[in-house]
């Protein structure tokens, strides 16, 4: 069934083809009558339009006809539905006389059957809630006569009891039961959005359409008018009730009882802030905003619920809404200012006095920052910092940083403090250009006020505080506020001294060189040590190795990574002691220690949930899938980065995204895909000056794609610049490993000799972009490309080989093929794959799979075999066994807590050696009995002391978590070897000899073993 315009009525199409097979019938001499019913807007006389234009089309003869509120004469809409179908029918005045009246009636009825004898006849007529008595009594004349009839009758009634007269609402009521009541439905959500698009243009955002759906309730008139607003004043309309809209829910809420109108508006303001279900409004709080019971509520909102205007609440419990958003908000218009904030004050006292704090602190913050009352802005302010503080531990850092706001601009708050906050909100939440306004904000204020310490904290805000990450580099305006910050401690505030030094130290770069920021690295770890504080220490480590990020440093970086590992430091040191070890391991090419730390900083990562600390791990997947030649997998992880970075709002994820993609590009041979994409990174930091060992690997990938301007003005730049003018930092390995392949292609051989002789040190590191963006290879390999290309095929033999042994070793598939094809340009055999002895241990669900010699096993899963499948991949590596108690689910390394002291203080070691001693020259002299005697409490001492020390006679403490690790891991394996002999007797032999065991524990095999995983 089609409308009179011939469009579809939105959302009706079920509705109209059930009203279409009730005029079949009715066409067939089956007469019926419907009643439609619905609330002011809801549609129901485009329904009937929609029904009049059908039957028309279908043969009908239509009669249409309506009431008016304003009152018209007895009979009026049916002598307008009348007045073409039998323009001679008098209806003549209402007399009141009996006999005429009835005479009346029975003209109509009978006309009406005479007409349908003709053709099929409906009779529509609209707002029959307005009609007066005589129409009525004639409707139910005509309805009682039409069963018989080839007629239909279709009438349209407000279901609202407090919009119909009491004479239609009993006629209406008294109508016989084959009369079809028909509500009229609000649309569904696809109609009203197709409604709203109709009205507002395709263009409108989806959650502005979605907002008009919501506030509207499928009430067509409603999506009308606000669409129509939203046409001519832009989507900020959306929110503003049309004038239209209103007028009528004006003057139904103005004949609602005066107990239930204010109920009304309580409930108005109470659902600004629901949050178990938009508009909701828990039937508990109301009651205690109206200072009364339960049951009175409903008693008294019994009118609003009848009319339509409030109806039962969709969240769990006891609760109440409107009927559509738009009834609270006319109710809020409604009200003076005074008598708004006076009902914010009400639900916001309710809130506090009924709720846990944690369940209501937003809420009542949104209350009190809109009640009346002197001390309602201070109030509010004191709920939007414990609003923030449960945001915050749910890790809502958005919603954090805007209670935060809201509590910066309350009275009575310590605005330094509270800016403090918010910087870190908003940094956490990836808004990093509002974190650097707002702690800048927070440090003039400091600063004026002389508070040193929330000074330095300003300073430190925008790389995270104390801890530091994803640090600001070559940012004058930083460095500016922490040299700021340092002028402003006292000489005893080492802790925040040493904090400052190192934030200061990473800031530099690219400011100042490696041996000014080393220097002030050094001094913020003497400052550090002097305050005893763990986190500052760790800060000052991460500083001191960021200085020394070159290849003359990879040992003692890793020792600074394990010493901040072994810190009880917070999770963000921990992030950068494990982000630290992996570029370590893997310039020193141990990839299995390298993926230990990605897992364990991925886990503290994910248990975090911050976006900022989450997109590292992928990009480190995606570099370790390229090692493997797996270019899918790299691609995904890369792309699964990005996506994560961008949420986070971080400047490394999009750098380090950008560079794993080239590496991907150029092992993939697409390097032409990503050119352009590379000139616009280029493009957008040509300002910086950049030194030519950053600029070698974008020129590297142009140089594959076919442009060798870059590569030829980088290798100019490189002949002219003295070795010792080029910085030994993070990007020189890499850089050179760059400048080595332009050589090679760009036919450069003095670059190339220069290179050959300057990499030859560093032959054992490999080439690690950054921090783990790609792995260009081990040095070896490039000196082999090198060497060939100078025509040195003896080194370039030597070279090639040792690399590939690495790569055999290390599973670097993707590399390894690399080494074989430049091998097999000096025309001699390819290096072996490997000559080492080799074994396989592999998780199978419940089971280990074990190969040995030939011989393949299982064993069950348990904690020992696990530690030995960590031991066995990092042959002759010590692994502390409080590690291998971490990766096993136990307590992390960090988390060292308090011990007891040691086993025996130092008067009492020095006593038990004296006795023993004593005891050693007694056993001397004595005779057989006495120096049995004296044996046995000699060795009860030595037994006493043995236990109260430790490896290197170290004293060992008393409930050491360290030691009880030992403890535990020792055992452990004893129990796995024992389970391993059950099933391989010649693997756990060997394991025997090559397992060692105590506070770190080891595999130390006779010869070269590689063990597969």
């Amino acid at each position: 069934m089609r409308s009179r315009a011939g469009n579809e009525l939105a959302g009706r199409a079920a509705l109209l083809a059930d009203l279409g097979g009730w005029l079949d019938a009715a066409r067939a001499g089956q007469g019926r009558a419907v009643v439609l019913t619905g609330e002011p807007g809801i549609g129901k006389s485009s329904v009937l339009d929609a029904v009049c234009s059908w039957a028309a089309g279908a043969g009908f003869a239509v009669g249409r006809g309506w009431c008016s509120e304003a009152g018209m004469p007895a009979y009026w809409p049916w002598r307008r539905a009348f007045a073409r179908l039998a323009p001679d029918l008098a209806f003549g005045g209402d007399t009141g006389e009996r006999d005429e009246r009835a005479i009346l009636l029975a003209t109509v009825a009978d006309t009406l059957e005479e007409l349908g004898r003709k053709q099929p006849v409906l009779i529509a007529i609209d707002d029959v809630q307005w009609a007066d008595p005589s129409s009525l009594l004639l409707l139910r004349t005509i309805v009682d006569a039409v069963p018989t009839l080839a007629a239909a009758v279709v009438v349209t009634a407000r279901d609202d009891p407090l919009l119909v007269a009491a004479a239609a609402r009993d006629a209406l009521a008294g109508l016989p039961s084959a009369v079809r009541r028909v509500p009229v439905p609000a649309l569904d959500a696809v109609s009203a959005a197709s409604l709203v698009h109709r009205f507002a243009g395709d263009d409108l955002p989806a959650a502005a359409v979605a907002g008009v759906v919501d506030r509207t309730g499928g009430n067509p008139f409603f999506i009308t008018e606000v669409a129509r607003l939203v046409a001519t004043h832009g989507p900020n309309a959306a929110v503003v009730v049309p004038p239209g809209v209103r007028e009528v829910l004006q003057r139904r809420l103005a004949r609602l009882p005066q107990a239930c109108f204010a109920l009304a508006k309580a409930a108005a303001v109470a659902a600004e802030s629901a949050t178990a279900e938009r508009g909701n409004v828990d039937l508990a709080l109301l009651t205690a905003v109206a200072g009364s019971d339960e049951s009175a509520v409903l008693d008294a909102l019994e009118p609003a619920m009848r009319s339509g205007l409030v109806a039962e609440g969709r969240s769990v419990g006891a609760s109440v809404r409107f009927a559509h958003a738009l009834v609270g908000e006319t109710l809020i218009e409604g009200m003076s200012p005074t008598e708004r904030g006076e009902l914010h004050r009400r639900v916001a006292e309710a809130l506090g006095d009924r709720m846990p704090p944690e369940d209501v602190a937003s809420r009542a913050a949104y209350h009190w920052s809109r009640a009346g009352g002197a001390d309602a802005g201070r109030r509010a302010g004191q709920w939007a910092l414990a609003a923030a503080d449960s945001a915050t531990r749910t890790l809502g850092y958005e919603a954090a940083a805007e209670h935060l706001q809201q509590a910066a601009a309350a009275p009575g708050v310590d605005r330094i403090q509270v800016l403090l906050r918010l910087g870190e909100a908003q940094r956490l939440a990836g808004d990093l250009p509002g974190a650097r306004a707002t702690f800048g904000k927070a440090a003039d204020l400091a600063a004026e006020a002389g508070r040193s310490a929330d000074l330095a904290a300003a300073a430190l805000g925008p790389g995270g505080g104390i801890a530091g990450f994803e640090v600001p580099i070559a940012d004058e305006d930083q460095v500016a506020q922490l040299r700021r910050a340092e002028d402003r401690l006292p000489e005893d505030a080492h802790r925040l001294r040493g904090a400052v030094l190192a934030r200061l130290s990473v800031a530099l770069t690219g400011l100042t060189g490696l041996r000014d920021r080393r220097l002030l690295a050094e001094r913020a770890i003497a400052a550090a040590d002097r305050s005893g504080d763990s986190a500052v220490t760790a800060a000052a480590l991460a500083a001191l190795c960021d200085a020394s990020a070159g290849p003359d440093f990879v040992d003692q970086r890793l020792a600074a990574a394990q010493r901040m590992t072994a810190l009880p430091a917070d999770r963000v040191s921990t992030l950068l002691a494990r982000r630290l070890a992996v570029v370590a391991h893997l310039e020193r090419g141990d990839l299995v220690s390298a993926d230990a730390e990605i897992a364990a900083y991925d886990r503290t990562a994910q248990a975090a949930g911050v976006a900022l600390y989450r997109w590292l791990p992928e990009v480190w997947r995606g570099m370790r899938a390229l090692i493997r030649g797996d270019l899918t997998a790299a691609f995904a992880y890369a792309d699964a980065a990005e996506r994560i970075g961008l949420k986070a709002g971080s400047a490394n994820a999009a750098l380090l995204v950008f560079t794993l993609r080239m590496q991907a590009h150029l092992t993939a041979g697409t390097a032409e895909d990503y050119a352009q994409p590379t000139r616009e990174v280029l493009a957008s930091v040509e300002s910086f000056g950049l030194p030519l060992t950053y600029l070698a690997a974008p020129a590297r990938l142009l140089l594959a794609a076919g442009d060798n301007q870059l590569g030829h003005e980088v290798l100019r730049r490189y002949r002219q610049t003295a070795a010792e003018d080029i910085d030994l930092d993070a990007e020189w390995l890499e850089g050179h490993w760059a400048l080595a392949e332009l050589a090679i292609r760009l036919d450069d051989r003095p670059a190339a000799a220069r290179l050959l002789d300057v990499l030859r040190p560093y032959g054992r590191l490999w080439a690690v972009d950054g921090i783990g963006g790609a792995v260009f290879g081990q040095v070896w390999h490039q000196l082999g490309g090198l060497a060939i290309y100078l025509g040195r095929n003896r080194e370039a033999a030597t070279f090639l080989h040792d690399a590939q042994r690495s790569y055999t070793d290390t599973g670097a598939a993707g590399l390894a093929a690399q080494v074989r094809d430049l091998h097999a340009g000096l025309g001699g055999p390819a290096p072996a794959t490997t000559s080492a002895a080799a074994g396989a241990i592999r998780r199978e669900g419940q089971f280990w799979r074990l190969t040995w010699r030939d011989r393949t096993s299982t064993v069950p899963d348990s904690k020992g075999i696990r530690d030995l499948a960590i031991l066995l991949t990092r042959p002759g590596q010590p692994v502390p066994a409080i590690d291998l108690v971490e990766a096993a689910g136990g307590p992390p390394a960090t988390a060292r807590g308090a011990d007891l002291g040691p086993v025996l203080d130092p008067q009492a070691r020095t006593a038990y050696r004296a006795r023993i001693l004593e005891l050693d020259s007694a056993i001397a002299q004595a005779g057989p009995d006495t120096a049995e005697r004296l044996r046995a409490e000699r060795a009860m001492l030595a037994g006493e002391l043995a236990g109260a020390l430790g490896l290197g006679g170290r004293p060992r403490s008393a409930g050491d978590p360290v030691d009880r690790a030992r403890k535990a891991v020792t055992m452990r394996l004893r129990a796995a070897l024992h389970t391993v002999e059950k099933a391989d007797p010649a693997l756990a032999r060997h394991l025997r000899n090559a397992v060692r065991t105590g506070r770190t524990c080891s595999y130390e095999p006779d010869t070269d073993v590689v063990w597969r995983t």
